[in-house]
């Protein structure tokens, strides 16, 4: 089995393995599967970054170090300004993307790729442990996954037939404007259709509108930081292990940008608890 059949069989099989951690398995056994899940996805990155095999472990460790230092260290209260921290530095990161929408990008050095890594991949994690936590997390956390996926998936159909205007044609020429403004129509309808779910019964719908949209021109930006850094190392897949889709990073690299933004509109809409 090869081509679309393949990549359709491999994506059902991980969707529902996901839905199943994220609907049934206790905080920590969560915890821990994703935290083997982190260290697999800093294997693929710090691949990318120029380290030969034997010098990605120590880096995959401090990965790992960092996150659990910060999830377990940082104090609760204070957690606010990691997730703020890592908005800032996507931030810089989609505005570095844009500044590059119609000439090549310079290759950026290695300590540079490398330090981004350390910075994103454990506050991911920490923000996905977060919500997994808080009161409904199962379910908060399905909802921000799923605005992700909506936002690709629609994307990626709006942009095969409507694409016209490339949005940064050289880091990913496939990604059209017309793609992403399709793929934030189906948010905004998976948002109104959150709107009337007891789940956001307190929130207002424009400020689950409003928030989902955000997340989702986030994802766009951990996409095209994901195309970049394979651009610059060469190569088409960050890895093999999923069948039909490349690595770990070619399947997250939306939700390493909007995790962390997802917890902040959660945090904002007072849905996280504590």
């Amino acid at each position: 089995m090869t081509g679309t059949p393949l990549r359709l069989l491999t994506g059902t099989i991980a969707g529902l393995v996901s839905l199943a951690v994220i609907l049934l398995a206790p905080d920590r056994i969560f915890a821990g599967l994703t935290l083997v899940l982190l260290g697999w996805a800093a294997v693929e990155w710090f691949r990318l970054c120029g380290l030969a095999p034997c010098y990605i472990w120590p880096w995959v460790l401090v990965t790992v170090a960092l996150a659990v230092g910060w999830q377990w260290g940082w104090p609760t209260e204070h957690r606010m300004w990691l997730m703020v921290a890592a908005a800032v530095v996507w931030a810089f990161l989609f505005a570095a993307q844009l500044r590059y929408r119609r000439r090549q990008p310079p290759a950026r050095p290695f300590w540079q790729r490398r330090l981004t890594g350390l910075l994103i991949l454990p506050l991911f994690w920490v923000a996905l442990v977060d919500v997994h936590a808080a009161p409904q997390g199962e379910w908060l956390l399905v909802f921000g996954i799923l605005v992700v996926v909506v936002a690709d998936s629609l994307a990626y159909f709006a942009g095969r037939a409507f694409g016209r205007r490339k949005l940064a044609p050289m880091i990913s020429p496939g990604k059209s404007i017309e793609g992403v403004v399709g793929g934030l129509a189906g948010v905004a309808v998976l948002a109104a259709i959150g709107a009337v779910l007891p789940l956001f019964a307190a929130t207002p719908s424009w400020l689950l509108a409003l928030w989902c949209v955000l997340v989702a021109l986030a994802s766009v930006g951990g996409d095209l930081e994901e195309s970049r850094l394979k651009r610059e190392a060469g190569a088409k897949d960050s890895g093999r292990i999923l069948p039909g889709h490349g690595g770990v990073l070619d399947r997250l690299d939306g939700q390493f940008a909007a995790m962390p933004l997802w917890w902040l509109g959660l945090w904002q809409m007072q849905l996280l608890g504590g």
